[in-house]
């Protein structure tokens, strides 16, 4: 239990929080951020636990973070990136573009396309799930006031 959900969301809390004081986050704006980050990675543990297909999983726990970080950027009067950037921090994959590189240099061919291929998939996976969030929290946003105009038309 401790190594396979508590340590892994403590470590996701804690890189959240680096990126957040690189941004120059203080005080309850850097508290937000590590929860975010913790709260994205946890989702993602969730569904991958449950069998659920690794795109869909990076772009749920994306989609997820980018969520809380829109309404926390609402809530704390901030811009949203200073929130969704690392609140989605945890998912990005490092070691899989790195290790792809890595194929790359010693001309293993078949470890560069391997590992280049799963961080192509999470990342593009991230970047639908932050794209989706983004435009169903501003059509929920926008949606009354939408209602307005038509009715006084």
């Amino acid at each position: 239990m401790m190594k396979e959900w508590i340590l892994p969301v403590l470590w996701a809390c804690t890189s959240s929080l680096g990126f957040g004081l690189i941004y120059g986050m203080r005080t309850k704006k850097l508290l937000f951020t590590g929860l975010g980050g913790a709260l994205t990675w946890l989702a993602y543990l969730v569904a991958e636990r449950h069998g659920v297909h690794l795109a869909a999983a990076c772009a749920g726990a994306a989609a997820l973070g980018t969520l809380y970080s829109e309404i926390m950027a609402r809530v704390l009067k901030t811009p949203v990136t200073v929130f969704v950037i690392p609140v989605n921090i945890p998912m990005i994959p490092g070691g899989a573009l790195f290790y792809s590189l890595l194929g790359l240099m010693q001309k293993d061919v078949s470890t560069f396309v391997e590992r280049g291929l799963y961080a192509v998939i999470v990342c593009g996976s991230m970047a639908l799930g932050i794209f989706a969030a983004t435009i169903l929290f501003r059509v929920v946003r926008d949606a009354p006031k939408s209602f307005k105009r038509r009715s006084k038309a």
